[in-house]
């Protein structure tokens, strides 16, 4: 059995909130060695979720151990919670997209040792959907920071999402 990670980030949309909005580190960063690289900013929550969505269709080779690997810069000193949720729906031919998303799966960290602003970080969430996935099967997924969990007061820059599984 061999572990993947596939990028997903690629059709990631902002929610409406305006709160989450794509930039680049170096808008984003005061940086000695200035990164034109593009990322999402999710600012610090203050009062609900805020997030995006997107769709990324299952590999061929996917066998079980679904997990969303969250990547990025931390934007400010790391103190508090930073806390990620997720929410999923998975969809084969001929099902219909106008169902609820599934159980949120969540994530978070208040233990910052070694970790200071403009530090990368990575958090993992694994998904527990009601049904196995299914090869060809499209997900919809939804991604924020959980505003009943996250205390922090710093943004966070996401730079990429991977959606990380096992073969056979």
């Amino acid at each position: 059995m061999t572990t993947y990670r596939m990028s997903i980030i690629g059709g990631f949309a902002p929610d409406t909130s305006g709160d989450v909005f794509p930039s680049f580190l170096d808008v984003e960063l005061s940086m000695a060695n200035a990164k034109h690289i593009p990322c999402y900013v999710m600012d610090y929550p203050t009062g609900s979720d805020i997030g995006g969505e997107l769709v990324f269709s299952i590999p061929k080779n996917y066998a079980g151990s679904p997990v969303l690997v969250i990547r990025g810069i931390l934007d400010g000193s790391p103190a508090n919670i930073l806390a990620f949720g997720a929410q999923q729906l998975s969809r084969a031919d001929s099902e219909s997209a106008d169902t609820a998303y599934e159980a949120e799966d969540t994530a978070s960290n208040s233990t910052w040792t070694g970790y200071a602003d403009e530090d990368h970080y990575e958090e993992t969430i694994t998904l527990t959907p009601a049904a196995a996935y299914v090869v060809d099967d499209e997900v919809h997924l939804k991604l924020y920071r959980d505003e009943s969990v996250d205390t922090t007061t710093f943004n966070f820059l996401l730079t990429d999402l991977l959606f990380e599984y096992s073969d056979t």
